[in-house]
């Protein structure tokens, strides 16, 4: 989304025309726009070898892995898309908001932006409530009747989100002709999907995430070892990430509809900072790799033995009890 006007102003002041007033705020949009293109390519460098990295590893360890899991390959399917599609974000932050890349990609943009959107949060929220019907029913939620259940929950999640986009590839387009704009000039279908947005996105999955972790923490709270004291931090780090990362934009969203209820300079600094927060909801596609794979001792133990199967041999010396193989637990020195 364009900010309503890309200069920077040194003084407060009004300027009225007539029955209208217009007010200036000192926000400087160069130094913002900056910032903006490197958090971007920031997320962009590292969400995509940590996204990739994930897809690898949980396809190579697909049959050992626990079938709730689905939900985090799928996730780090959409957070790669975002991350993909992030240089058009940059090429459009750099050129000051000035969109050169055509019609038909304002679209597209628009439409996978959402669809990466919903998705991922909407697999969090499957994940969150899995981890406590498995956690709660540990044969059932291990059965094939179960694993069909969750196959057609990642393709019914998928299918939403590409509803909820549609709007987005139709009404997106080009406009201006000096400098061209990505958006949409439709007033109505613009509170409409924010509205939508902020429902689905937000206000829907949020209870489901805390209610489901919550009663998952309290579920392994029975045991005092020390295991079970690191899951529940783990969990409960679930929420709390989930809120940092995506609290400021919706924030942000809400304050956008109800822009009519602002006074002027509220008004400008909703948004001058809509597309920064709206930038640092990518810092999901960073973090979600590390608090769901990362730290977890069975993906770093896979992604070592995938790394060591493909090391040349020189680098790589066998313990003497211990083969190296990725289907068994080994040790390895790296010389």
């Amino acid at each position: 989304m364009a900010t309503p006007n890309n200069s920077f102003h040194t003084n407060d002041s009004y300027e009225c025309h007539g029955d209208h007033c217009f007010c200036w705020v000192p926000l400087n949009y160069k130094a913002l726009d900056i910032s903006t293109f490197f958090f971007y390519l920031f997320f962009f460098l590292v969400g995509l070898i940590e996204n990739i990295i994930v897809i690898w590893i949980n396809w190579q360890m697909r049959e050992s892995r626990k079938e709730s899991n689905l939900y985090i390959f799928n996730m780090a399917i959409a957070d790669v898309c975002a991350v993909l599609f992030m240089p058009l974000r940059m090429t459009e932050t750099f050129y000051n908001y000035h969109w050169i890349l055509g019609n038909f990609l304002c679209k597209f943009d628009a439409f996978f932006y959402f669809v990466t959107l919903y998705s991922s949060i909407f697999f969090l929220a499957c994940f969150s409530v899995d981890g406590y019907v498995s956690l709660r029913y540990p044969v059932q939620a291990q059965g094939s009747r179960d694993q069909q259940i969750r196959r057609m929950v990642c393709v019914c999640v998928w299918t939403m989100a590409m509803l909820l986009s549609i709007p987005q590839f139709i009404y997106s387009e080009t406009l201006g002709t000096v400098y061209i704009y990505c958006l949409s000039e439709n007033l109505l279908f613009l509170y409409i999907t924010e509205s939508l947005t902020l429902l689905f996105g937000f206000i829907i999955p949020l209870p489901i995430i805390i209610v489901s972790n919550v009663f998952t923490a309290r579920a392994v709270k029975d045991s005092s070892n020390a295991e079970s004291i690191r899951t529940r931090k783990i969990i409960y780090a679930y929420i709390i990430v989930f809120l940092l990362c995506w609290s400021p934009f919706y924030i942000i969203v809400l304050l956008s509809l109800c822009d009519m209820l602002l006074n002027c300079v509220a008004f400008q600094v909703v948004y001058y900072l809509y597309d920064f927060v709206d930038c640092l909801t990518f810092s999901h596609c960073i973090i979600n790799p590390i608090l769901y794979n990362f730290i977890h001792k069975e993906f770093r133990y896979h992604l070592t033995a995938n790394v060591v199967k493909y090391m040349p041999k020189r680098y790589v010396k066998e313990d003497d009890n211990v083969s190296i193989s990725s289907d068994t637990r080994h040790i390895v020195v790296i010389t």
